[in-house]
């Protein structure tokens, strides 16, 4: 409370005198004006509660020069703080002429068992705080003149030095020149101080600048990147249009050619060929399409409530012909009960997974077995385990496997017909349906993939 109060009564002064301030707030000589203000504001305050005792005492005790210091003193002071004309600098240079005065008196009056030598001490510091160490160091020098003054007048018996009386002249040039410097030393080190902290504070300066000039960038780099996700997604959309709206015309048209010659085996053979790399071509598009928006952040989520084992049975209807066109054992074992069915979640996606998962099991296995289990780990997840007895799939190839348009070996020649899409998109749907897709392999025996899905999403 009593800081922001503090704080209240610096503005106050600030805007009733108008003094101009360095603009450059990260400028030493702004903090050093704003000490200054702060020092002169609590002198005025604290002198003038301690200037009544002061006087009262001073008057019983019959001690003029105490009362016409300390009010000669605070006249000054009251002057500085309210008389608006006078500039910043002005008000620096008589408020250190004033402590040096005070001081001088000070000593005087009581020599070294007064506080003429503390105030001379305190006022040359202050003034190193305020004002430099130019103004430190000259007011040092005056410190110096006041001590050889001081000393020579009572060499020379000008002044009668009742306190010091006990003190031998050669004792007290000793205190006098240990003063002084334990004065200077303070003086350098405050120097020193207010110097290091100063060049910390404008390298920390730099470093914030630094660091919004590189946040800046960023978020430009950031806007950029975004605008040109979006151009790139509003590409491909475009582009599955363009190209999938005449392929299908064009695999619409195939049904109509399909009716013609139909003991034909070779005109027959050319219309499916049509169909299947049209469809093919569709798929292709389709799969670029899903795997910029994954990339992006737009494929969203759309969840039903349906029942699994339709789905399950669904995609194994669809894949058992390629497969057994193959020669393929393409077995499934579903160990989900018809009670546990019911889940909520992607259905489209989950469709996807599995068919990417399958079509690869089929197009990778020359002979032998797929095995396609669907079970529950726990009482929120489904696992789906495809397992085949295809050319595999070597261990260094693990991480990669799972990136878009990434190939193992394009030197197998099934490598050449796939497009490296499926997987990226499968791992991604994966983890949209709150589960993960791994892969267990031993090169001689095929490969094993594994992928769960959370029932409530």
């Amino acid at each position: 409370m009593i800081q922001k109060w503090w704080k209240s009564y610096l503005q106050w002064y600030l805007d009733y005198t108008s003094i101009t301030q360095e603009k450059e707030e990260t400028s030493i000589a702004y903090f050093r004006s704003i000490l200054f203000i702060s020092i002169l504001l609590l002198v005025t305050l604290i002198g003038f509660i301690a200037y009544v005792p002061t006087i009262i005492v001073g008057f019983i005790n019959e001690n003029w020069i105490v009362v016409i210091t300390d009010s000669f003193a605070l006249g000054v002071v009251l002057f500085l703080t309210f008389f608006k004309p006078l500039t910043l600098r002005a008000k620096k240079n008589i408020f250190s002429a004033t402590l040096l005065l005070l001081s001088t008196v000070l000593f005087i009056n009581h020599e070294l068992s007064g506080n003429g030598p503390t105030l001379l001490f305190m006022t040359t510091s202050i003034i190193t705080l305020y004002s430099g160490r130019r103004s430190g160091i000259y007011a040092f020098f005056i410190a110096v003149l006041i001590y050889t003054g001081i000393l020579l007048s009572y060499y020379f018996d000008v002044i009668a030095l009742i306190y010091t009386v006990n003190y031998h002249f050669t004792e007290f040039i000793i205190i006098a020149l240990n003063n002084l410097l334990f004065n200077l030393i303070v003086i350098l080190a405050i120097s020193f101080l207010i110097n290091q902290l100063h060049r910390a504070f404008i390298k920390e300066t730099k470093l914030q600048e630094e660091l919004v000039i590189k946040h800046n960038n960023a978020v430009s780099a950031k806007l950029r990147a975004e605008k040109s996700e979006q151009l790139k997604s509003a590409f491909l959309a475009n582009l599955s249009h363009e190209i999938g709206t005449p392929m299908y015309g064009i695999l619409g048209s195939t049904d109509f050619l399909k009716e013609y010659n139909k003991d034909d085996k070779e005109y027959q053979g050319y219309v499916g060929l049509v169909e299947d790399n049209g469809t093919k071509l569709i798929n292709l598009i389709a799969n670029i399409v899903n795997i910029s928006k994954v990339e992006t952040g737009l494929m969203e989520v759309n969840t039903s409530t349906f029942n699994i084992i339709d789905i399950i049975d669904e995609i194994h209807t669809s894949l058992a012909p390629a497969a057994k066109e193959k020669g393929i054992v393409f077995a499934k074992n579903n160990l989900i009960n018809v009670n546990q069915a019911i889940i909520h979640s992607d259905s489209e996606k989950i469709k996807e997974v599995l068919k990417q998962l399958l079509e690869n099991a089929i197009k990778y296995t020359e002979k032998g077995t797929i095995d396609f289990r669907c079970y529950y780990t726990d009482e929120n997840m489904i696992e789906f385990l495809i397992k085949d007895t295809g050319i595999g799939i070597p261990k260094d190839k693990f991480d990669s496997i799972f990136k878009a348009f990434y190939q193992v070996d394009t030197d197998q020649k099934n490598a050449l017909h796939g497009s490296g899409i499926g997987l990226a998109i499968a791992k991604a749907y994966t983890k949209m349906l709150g589960g993960k897709l791994s892969l267990e392999n031993n090169t001689e025996l095929g490969t094993t993939f594994r992928f769960t899905i959370n029932i409530h999403l």
